[in-house]
């Protein structure tokens, strides 16, 4: 009876390993690949001057022409819609090397202007993505606490520059027409081949005029910008 209870216990405790090793193959094979995929799709995306056509301020629409004009986007969206916003990471990647840190990341508002609480309608499904980004910072001029912040929370690197009182500069603006194809339509909720605009630009401090930051911004129509955001792209 002993020996009997003996070797149930080690079969039981072999198809645990087998069930073990297989989960962690399944991610390694097929969880990867995947999350591989969907980056460099979003990628594509920050190339805006290979995938949009240039345009100058004059053509753009508005209101691009009162949000994609200002030096800081995020204080132009939460006016525009009068609503705080916050930010979803959507990949993410630090260099030690030369101390930058690179992000892609949605913009984020409550799609009840009443309530606005961004951070409960993103957890109900009812936040609105009023912008798509993807920038590159220096953290040699970066503050500690304001890295960590950028690090840790969802407050807009704009909103944190303000904060942590650095004045920042834009350089380098350029402005682009994009159409509308499915990775876009899956992020900002814009209508298939419709005309959105973007732009890229660098911020730098306005003390030393060393860069703080390269940019890539990208907006749906303001106007037609759909509610909610589908979670399970972006998790």
């Amino acid at each position: 009876m002993i020996l009997l209870i003996k070797a149930i216990k080690k079969l039981f405790l072999f198809f645990l390993l087998m069930a073990v090793m297989f989960f962690f193959k399944t991610i390694a094979v097929n969880g990867a690949p995947e999350s591989k995929k969907i980056q460099e799709e979003i990628n594509k995306l920050a190339a805006i001057n290979k995938i949009g056509i240039k345009v100058s301020s004059a053509q753009l629409p508005s209101p691009y022409n009162e949000l994609l004009t200002r030096p800081l986007m995020t204080q132009g969206i939460e006016k525009h819609y009068g609503r705080r916003a916050i930010i979803k990471t959507i990949f993410a990647n630090q260099n030690p090397e030369n101390n930058t840190y690179r992000r892609s990341i949605v913009m984020l508002i409550d799609s009840t202007k009443e309530r606005n609480e961004p951070n409960f309608a993103q957890t109900t499904k009812e936040a609105m993505v009023v912008e798509l980004a993807f920038i590159t910072m220096n953290f040699n001029e970066l503050p500690k606490n304001m890295k960590e912040e950028v690090l840790q929370t969802n407050i807009p690197f704009g909103k944190l520059l303000i904060k942590h009182h650095i004045q920042a500069l834009s350089q380098n603006r350029n402005y682009y027409k994009l159409q509308c194809g499915r990775a876009l339509a899956s992020l900002i909720n814009c209508n298939l081949n419709a005309s959105i605009y973007g732009r890229t630009n660098t911020l730098i401090r306005a003390d030393n005029k060393k860069w703080l930051a390269h940019v890539v911004e990208i907006l749906p129509n303001p106007v037609e910008t759909i509610p909610t955001i589908n979670k399970a792209d972006l998790d």
